[in-house]
């Protein structure tokens, strides 16, 4: 994160833009913690405006949805997309990075289990990420509606598989956090 002269708080996911940077660690228990309350502890090495967790959260999540999307886009030619593609990519031996929507459907659910589960039993990688929904994952790849993709995670793709992984882990803990704040604050209105 940046602090900027106005005293935002900015993520800065490729640590690059300029100002003053701090850390954020992004695991789900100390999201859950965070709040404005928390960021007062920057003032005393920053001068930042308070309120702004909502919106934190808010340019958070659209800073990862950018950077998911440059990523995706570059992936588009390589990824096998879809049902058939990603089933014949699971026999092959190579590391594999899949992403999955939560409203796939429960045969391919059930087909992907089995073939991860084989491939774990023949020593081959693959790593299952779960993703916000099929149209999101669609959206990402340039299609309609997808339920499922998968990716190489082997030699030079495998940075890139790490951190298109870890950018859709934290993207789907903020789409949680936000859904609880908007849910609180119904409930609490």
């Amino acid at each position: 994160m940046v602090v900027d002269d106005d005293g935002q708080v900015w993520p800065d996911l490729l640590q690059k833009a300029p100002g003053r940077g701090i850390y954020h660690c992004m695991s789900k228990a100390c999201l859950a913690r965070m709040n404005d309350k928390r960021l007062q502890v920057l003032k005393a090495r920053f001068r930042i405006a308070l309120p702004q967790w909502t919106a934190l959260l808010l340019r958070m999540r659209a800073a990862l949805q950018q950077q998911l999307e440059r990523m995706c886009s570059l992936q588009r030619g390589s990824a096998a997309i879809g049902r058939d593609a990603v089933m014949r990519r699971l026999w092959n031996n190579a590391p594999l990075l899949l992403l999955r929507a939560p409203d796939a459907g429960a045969a391919l659910v059930r087909q992907v289990d089995d073939g991860v589960s084989k491939r774990a039993e023949a020593g081959y990688c693959s790593e299952l990420v779960n993703v916000p929904s099929r149209q999101w994952l669609g959206e990402m790849f340039g299609r309609d509606d997808v339920s499922i993709v998968a990716m190489d995670a082997a030699g030079a793709a495998s940075a890139v598989a790490d951190r298109l992984k870890k950018y859709c882990v934290w993207y789907g803990r903020i789409q949680i956090m936000m859904l609880q704040e908007s849910h609180e604050s119904r409930v609490s209105g």
